[in-house]
């Protein structure tokens, strides 16, 4: 674990993607079935330790196809540097290749531009017609999980919101850094402030990040309608919540301020899940000093 995380380029980028596939689509002209990317977030760690979180995108237009303008600020927000880039499961390298796809047959004059960028940091699916290895290939964690990392309170499985609260319980430098609450402070944030991660019930263990954020929908566990959507084999990790918080805001009629309710939910979701990751590496390199 110590060499490879030795091997990494600072600065270090942690993305991850809500997507959707319906069987009816949102927008006109488009399959069934067909990938929709409506959200990311992105977290870096600069070669002295400090953590941000340093973007986020959401479509909640209705109507609107959001692939190419996800791809666009995605490009945005890696393009400056040459610095290692980390997901977690195969989900975000499948999504960029469908979008890749979609660019392919689209008419956007800059289609040409956006698909070089997909090609630098993501390797080609099996039985592409052209077959590419970027040199910014994204780094999967997951693999990191299954080759050096096993806890068993994790009951044996690879989806984050089980290795996340593993890791908390583990690590000695986690749980003294994140009861305090720096989250949204110290270390910057655009959907918390002064936010604490550690708490704990009354056995003493740390109880799941995931656990303490609202509901994405009022009446309904986040955690229930992930377990719907989750399927480890396929890389598809843990996304219930939020493929059907944006398939309501598409399909049905809702006030402002529920939509806004929504949005903000959806974007603490996804902002946990790439800040999962970063503590995920903070306990790693704690431990391989």
């Amino acid at each position: 674990m110590k060499n490879v995380m030795d091997a990494c380029v600072y600065p270090l980028h942690f993305v991850d993607f809500e997507t959707t596939a319906v069987a009816i689509p949102f927008n006109k002209d488009r399959r069934p079935y067909e990938q929709s990317a409506f959200q990311f977030s992105h977290h870096t760690i600069d070669a002295a330790g400090t953590i941000s979180h340093k973007g986020q995108w959401i479509n909640t237009e209705r109507g609107k196809f959001p692939n190419y303008d996800f791809i666009r600020a995605l490009k945005k927000e890696l393009d400056g540097d040459e610095g290692s880039i980390f997901r977690y499961s195969a989900h975000e390298n499948t999504i960029l290749n469908a979008i890749y796809e979609q660019l392919q047959k689209s008419i956007e004059s800059d289609k040409d531009e956006l698909c070089l960028f997909i090609k630098t940091i993501t390797h080609s699916k099996t039985g592409s017609v052209v077959q590419w290895t970027g040199k910014r290939d994204m780094i999967d964690i997951l693999e990191w999980v299954k080759k050096f990392y096993y806890s068993p309170s994790t009951n044996g499985s690879n989806s984050i919101k089980y290795v996340l609260p593993a890791i908390l319980n583990d690590s000695v430098f986690l749980k003294n850094k994140y009861y305090l609450p720096i989250y949204g402070s110290d270390i910057t944030s655009f959907n918390f402030k002064e936010h604490t991660w550690i708490t704990f019930d009354e056995n003493n263990k740390v109880i799941n990040p995931y656990h303490t954020l609202p509901a994405i929908h009022e009446g309904y566990d986040n955690e229930l309608l992930d377990a719907f959507m989750t399927d480890e084999e396929d890389g598809i990790f843990d996304g219930g919540a939020a493929m059907t918080a944006y398939a309501k805001m598409q399909f049905m009629q809702m006030s402002d301020e529920e939509r806004a309710r929504i949005r903000g939910a959806l974007l603490r979701y996804c902002e946990l899940d790439t800040m999962a990751i970063v503590m995920l590496w903070e306990g790693w390199k704690d431990w391989c000093k």
